[in-house]
């Protein structure tokens, strides 16, 4: 079965690394990052073809703009469609939203780990993804105890 795994920048491929390395080889992976993503990629616990991408919008209010989105986001659709995963993992990232929304259109099934620095509230992404995800998990139980789809399941580091 293909897997795509959603990487993002520092902790959130840290710990999508271990989720990984912890469910083992059975699976066909495969991994996106931001092309700015430097470091992900020497972490990858198995073989995959790696898919780098754009991000489609930044932090700030300046980078926030539907042209500055459009470019990147058709360039995750050609990952989706190359690829065409029975399922994409993610934990954080920005640019997992909108392969996640082409994703659960296209049938394969959305996983979503709101990283481990979020004890009390969501993320952005995971305000995001909890909408969208077929499966939700948190890493606390008070983070839990605020979203009743999302399912606790401990801390991954």
């Amino acid at each position: 079965m293909k897997v795509l795994i959603v990487l993002g920048n520092g902790g959130h491929t840290t710990e999508l690394v271990k989720l990984v390395a912890l469910v083992g080889p059975r699976y066909e992976y495969n991994y996106m990052m931001a092309d700015n993503d430097y470091i992900s990629e020497g972490k990858l616990p198995f073989e995959g073809p790696v898919y780098r991408v754009p991000v489609p919008m930044g932090k700030h209010a300046s980078e926030r703009s539907l042209w500055r989105a459009i470019g990147p986001v058709l360039k995750q659709l050609v990952v989706l469609i190359k690829v065409r995963p029975r399922a994409i993992l993610s934990s954080g990232a920005g640019i997992a939203v909108p392969i996640a929304v082409f994703g659960r259109l296209a049938g394969a099934k959305i996983i979503h780990v709101e990283t481990g620095s979020r004890i009390f509230t969501m993320s952005s992404t995971g305000k995001a993804m909890y909408r969208i995800a077929h499966l939700f998990f948190t890493q606390w139980e008070p983070l839990q105890k605020e979203y009743p789809k999302a399912i606790y399941a401990g801390r991954l580091l």
